[in-house]
């Protein structure tokens, strides 16, 4: 009972640092589900000259550790003559990164629709971009649910790294706290829990949007 008495008082830190980890998630999420949608684009064209720098900057983003792009972002910045607060550097780099991830989901939904619908889409007069906004992405999405839901999980969860630059997300409201009460097991107990409800929600939700999905397919 006194240990759960210690964590309710905690509660008013906790929260604010889940308030920062929702901001980042809110801003990664949507940039880098609009931006790996455009490099899938690019990266599913018949053009080497187009697909094959696409593949690379892909290869590049997916192989180069989180917290690394987090750290070139933020100490990058200022070279670039660019003042940006920490939780802005941190959303960029887990965007940027994460639209790599999203491209290679998508491609794996649009090799999965047959070549005969792409004919069609060029058989009744839209161009190739319009046959792949119109035609193929949205089976292409309807495909790969489960995937992009466990890439957002990731996502999510990529967020406590920029704790590491400063940023009082959930992770290091968590750390502040133990430094200062001495209970380290207690606090990272909580903190977990925090993440888990967050996560649960969005495994919950991309299964919710599993079922019609299956059923359009």
């Amino acid at each position: 009972m006194n240990w759960l008495n210690l964590a309710a008082g905690w509660l008013p830190e906790f929260f604010d640092g889940f308030l920062v980890t929702l901001a980042l998630v809110a801003m990664c999420l949507p940039v880098a589900v609009v931006l790996g949608v455009l490099l899938v684009l690019l990266r599913v064209s018949e053009r080497a000259v187009v697909w094959v720098p696409t593949y690379a900057v892909i290869e590049f983003l997916r192989n180069v550790p989180t917290f690394l792009l987090i750290l070139v972002v933020y100490y990058g910045a200022p070279l670039l003559g660019s003042r940006l607060d920490g939780i802005y550097c941190g959303a960029i780099a887990i965007a940027v990164q994460h639209t790599a991830y999203l491209a290679e989901v998508f491609r794996g939904g649009v090799s999965a629709v047959p070549r005969t619908q792409w004919d069609a889409g060029r058989a009744i007069g839209l161009k190739p971009a319009g046959v792949f906004f119109r035609v193929v992405l949205p089976q292409a999405v309807l495909k790969v649910v489960p995937a992009i839901g466990n890439q957002v999980v990731v996502l999510i969860k990529d967020t406590s790294l920029v704790a590491g630059i400063g940023v009082v997300d959930l992770t290091l409201s968590g750390k502040l706290v133990m430094e200062r009460t001495a209970s380290s097991y207690e606090v990272f107990v909580v903190i977990a829990a925090f993440y888990l409800i967050l996560t649960t929600i969005a495994s919950a939700l991309f299964r919710w949007l599993e079922i019609p999905a299956g059923k359009r397919r």
